[in-house]
């Protein structure tokens, strides 16, 4: 049976991360340069001609803010709910949230030194999830105690959405001018799943003599596979679920060495077909009857009346949807210190369709080849994180590894543990966040024409470069 609000409710935490967007900015990483198409992830005379990486690269985080924090890790990893803090009549929502990124596959080649071109293909696993949801929601899965009164209206009027997807990518970078670069990241998508819940209007009544209530509700459930039926064999890639999407970025290094970048990430659609179904639930649907919600079984019992509820009106077909995609925009300063770099990076991000916004500050510093960053990230929920990074960057070899949400992904793996204390731990929100990247180059070294003494004068230029020269240097 298809849990449909528990599992949009868990997903949010049942990921143990999310997509890091911040902390590989400028690093020149392989990493860097398929997520901000117009970095370079080779450098002339010292980066052997391809790149690869061995093992995937992922990027994972979540976080819950709001009352229902607490009952859901108890939930997971006490088996029990706590509801102490949640409320009941009060209008108090959950903001959830949960992203994954995993590069499976990334292979680049340096094309030609005129322009510095790069090209390279890249394979990865992506899924979203976002939602709010009342505490009262999270109060009926653990059956009637909360509710005091007999009845009550739009207490349960919750949204949310999950998306997952396979990402086929080609990307081009080419250095235009001196001070001007630009890429782009054309990519063919394969969806898995996707799942959205809408509810605008709800009432239920309860009857304790009977353990029972009545719940009626006005919105709409999508799914793209069938009620429960969701298989491991739905995992692998098909076109079943078509989309596509495009990235595309500059950087430009302005006056006093600011190094400006722009960024537009998977702007792009999936056409959900093959089993997409959308359930309404209108005024004249009638209430579904949940029964035993004082017994252990109240959580199933909770569930199901509410697939019950959502599978009576079903309407096959299928429905285009926008995957999520972020604008970006960052500016960013190199000091030398010696042998010590220092590059702080400001980042402004904007979710393209929908509601998310984020700020981020950046603090690397590279000793040699041994680096470090330290991050401060505001994002659109009114929370701040601070995440560090560890680094290990030579021209053909590099390593990464870190956390944008270092304290919080300490709390939630000591929660694992089955921790009370961590577990009711008071924050502002919960969540995790973890991230990796291991690439080599190999190949012939990129040596330039005249590799003693050489000087760039402006002449080495592809095919974007040419048509600037035509259009700006007549």
């Amino acid at each position: 049976m298809n849990k449909i609000l528990i599992s949009l409710l868990l997903i949010s935490i049942s990921l143990t991360g999310y997509a890091q967007r911040f902390s590989q900015y400028n690093t020149g990483t392989l990493y860097d340069s398929f997520e901000n198409p117009s970095q370079a992830a080779f450098i002339p005379d010292s980066s052997r001609q391809f790149a690869i990486n061995i093992i995937p690269n992922f990027t994972l985080n979540t976080y819950l803010k709001g009352n229902a924090q607490y009952t859901l890790k108890s939930r997971l990893f006490l088996g029990r709910y706590d509801n102490s803090a949640v409320t009941v009549g009060q209008n108090q929502y959950n903001n959830v949230l949960a992203n994954v990124n995993v590069y499976v596959g990334m292979i680049k080649m340096f094309t030609s030194l005129s322009g510095k071109q790069e090209v390279g293909l890249s394979y990865q696993i992506k899924a979203n999830g976002r939602g709010q949801v009342t505490d009262e929601t999270i109060a009926l899965l653990d059956g009637i105690r909360k509710f005091d009164k007999s009845s009550y209206t739009d207490i349960f009027n919750n949204k949310a959405f999950y998306e997952s997807f396979h990402q086929f990518s080609i990307t081009y970078r080419e250095k235009v001018t001196r001070t001007l670069s630009f890429g782009v990241k054309l990519s063919a998508l394969a969806g898995i799943a996707y799942q959205k819940v809408n509810i605008v209007q709800s009432n239920i009544t309860f009857n304790k003599q009977q353990d029972a209530a009545f719940l009626a509700m006005r919105g709409l459930f999508q799914s793209t596979y069938a009620l429960g039926e969701f298989h491991k064999r739905d995992l692998l890639p098909s076109f079943d679920h078509p989309g596509a999407a495009v990235s595309f970025g500059a950087t430009l290094v302005g006056p006093a060495g600011i190094i400006m970048q722009g960024n537009i990430k998977d702007l792009g659609f999936i056409r959900w077909g093959a089993n997409a179904t959308t359930y309404y639930v209108g005024n004249n649907v009638p209430p579904v009857r949940i029964n035993g919600l004082s017994t252990p079984q109240r959580e199933t019992n909770v569930t199901n009346a509410l697939t019950n509820l959502f599978e009576r009106r079903p309407l096959t077909g299928a429905f285009y949807k926008p995957i999520v995609g972020r604008a970006e925009f960052s500016a960013a300063k190199k000091f030398m210190f010696g042998s010590i770099t220092y590059l702080p990076t400001a980042i402004v991000s904007k979710q393209v369709y929908g509601y998310g916004t984020a700020m981020a500050l950046v603090n690397q510093l590279d000793f040699g080849g041994i680096g470090a960053s330290l991050s401060g990230i505001y994002n659109e929920d009114n929370l701040f994180d601070m995440g560090l990074q560890v680094m290990y960057k030579k021209p053909n070899f590099e390593f990464f590894v870190g956390s944008e949400q270092l304290g919080k992904t300490f709390n939630l793996n000591s929660a694992r543990g089955d921790n009370e204390s961590a577990i009711t731990k008071t924050m502002s929100h919960s969540g995790g966040n973890v991230y990796l990247g291991f690439s080599f180059k190999f190949g012939k070294r990129i040596e330039r024409w005249k590799n003693e003494g050489y000087y760039y004068n402006g002449s080495e230029q592809g095919p974007l470069g040419r048509a600037w020269n035509k259009a700006f240097n007549k």
